[in-house]
Parts: structure tokens; C-alpha cells; sequence
């Protein structure tokens, strides 16, 4: 029997404690990690390494975080890239997410909490795949209020006009327009999006990635027509297909 590739994992670290920690327990998992310490260093890696996975902490030397996740993704990096933030630093965690960040985790954070979101995100990704090879014969472009999302081109249009998504908002939408009408908790986002089985995680990445995605999407943010919040419940598009 055949033994299954190991996953590759990029660590971008430069606090060596920080980085050991974390180098250790992917190991301990079975990862083969790569590790660079300064941003220069993590996008040449990234692109020779091809990880599927990069751990990417913001505040770096030579480049930020920030700047070598916009770089990985101009240059057609697809990995997931989970970002280490300071505890409270809200704009930095929006701005990574914009610039093409898939999630978040604060310091100081569990080790058991970040290996359980490279996890969920690998898993993601797997499924991601078969789905694609699968190529469902089903519905697979949805029109509502302007908004026009073709899932197996992964194209989109917003009154008129083609815009980039993310792969997450583009799963964000699927998820909720196969389930148009209805409430989809943030649990449940978190389960179908990100690939998370346990929900003992503090994360506010669904509020952040759809708050991201109706700056895209919606005429008025204040006020959005398409996806709408439902105190205390989730997120639901209204209506019928």
C-alpha cells in the first residue's frame, strides 16, 4: 500500500521561539515543513517549494506579510495562506484578507489551534479538487439583484461589471446560494468554507471575509441588498433562483 504525499507547509517566521514551536508541532503531524525568516526569502521560496500550505506572519523583515501574500497571488500562488497577526491589530487582519489572505490567527495563539486551521484548510482544498474533476452537471450560474456568479468559470459580475473574487467568497456564495431563503449560521460557514470540523476556535474571519466581499458586490454596504445579516443567526440571500 502506498503511503499518501506528505503535505509541504511554508512557515514565514522570524522569532526563532515562535517559529520552532510552530515548526515542531507540523513536524509532530507529519508535515514536511520549509521555513524562511525574512519576506524576500518567503516568496522565493513559495515559488520554488510550491507548499501547499504558507504560514505567513505580517510583521516581517526586508517585506511584510502583507506585501508578500499580494506578490505570491499576482504571481499565481493558490496555496492557502494563514496570517499571524498582533493580538487587536483589526486593520491588519482586514487588509491581509483583502490582499489575499484565506484566515487569521492572533498572537499569542495555541499551537493546537493553528494546526487544527492548516488542517481545515487542506481538507478544504482536497475537496476543492474532487469537486472540479467531478464537474457537476448541475446549476451552475446564479443571477440575483445585479449580481451574477458563474461557479464553474469562477467568474462574477456586480452591476455590470466583472470583479475579482477570492476562492472563499466565491464559496461563501455558493454555499449561500444553495441554501437561498434561508439563514446559513457562521458555524456552518466555517464548516463548508473553511474546512473546520471543531468549532472551539475564536474567529471572526466570516464576518470579515463577507464584510470584504460586499465592498465587491453591493451598492451600498450600509445597506446590502444581496447578503443580508441576520442578528444573532448568520447571513441569507432572500428570494428564489
Amino acid at each position: 500500500m502506498s503511503k499518501r504525499p506528505q503535505k509541504k507547509i511554508l512557515i514565514v517566521e522570524d522569532e526563532p521561539k515562535i517559529l520552532e514551536g510552530i515548526v515542531d508541532a507540523l513536524s509532530f503531524k507529519g508535515f514536511l515543513v520549509v521555513t524562511a525568516q525574512r519576506g524576500d526569502e518567503a516568496i522565493s521560496k513559495a515559488l520554488i517549494e510550491k507548499p501547499d500550505l504558507i504560514i505567513l506572519d505580517i510583521m516581517i523583515p526586508k517585506l511584510s506579510g502583507l506585501d508578500v501574500c499580494e506578490n505570491l497571488r499576482e504571481s499565481g500562488v493558490k496555496a492557502p495562506i494563514i496570517f499571524l497577526t498582533a493580538k487587536g491589530s483589526e486593520e491588519d487582519r482586514i487588509v491581509g484578507l483583502e490582499r489575499g489572505g484565506d484566515d487569521y490567527i492572533t498572537k499569542p495563539f495555541s499551537i493546537k489551534e493553528l494546526v487544527a486551521r492548516v488542517q481545515a484548510h487542506l481538507r478544504r482544498r482536497e475537496i476543492d479538487a474532487l469537486e472540479a474533476i467531478s464537474s457537476e452537471s448541475g446549476k451552475h450560474v446564479f443571477e440575483i439583484k445585479g449580481l451574477t456568479v458563474d461557479f464553474q468559470s469562477r467568474s462574477c459580475w456586480a452591476n455590470g461589471e466583472k470583479i475579482h473574487l477570492s476562492e472563499k467568497e466565491f464559496r461563501i456564495l455558493k454555499v449561500l446560494f444553495e441554501n437561498i431563503g434561508q439563514v446559513v449560521d457562521r458555524e456552518t460557514l466555517l464548516k463548508q468554507v473553511w474546512g473546520y470540523r471543531t468549532l472551539d476556535l475564536e474567529t471572526r474571519t466570516v464576518d470579515v471575509t463577507i464584510g470584504k466581499l460586499r465592498q465587491k458586490i453591493e451598492i451600498d454596504i450600509h445597506e446590502p441588498k444581496i447578503i443580508k445579516t441576520k442578528r444573532g443567526k448568520g447571513y441569507i440571500i432572500e428570494g428564489t433562483i
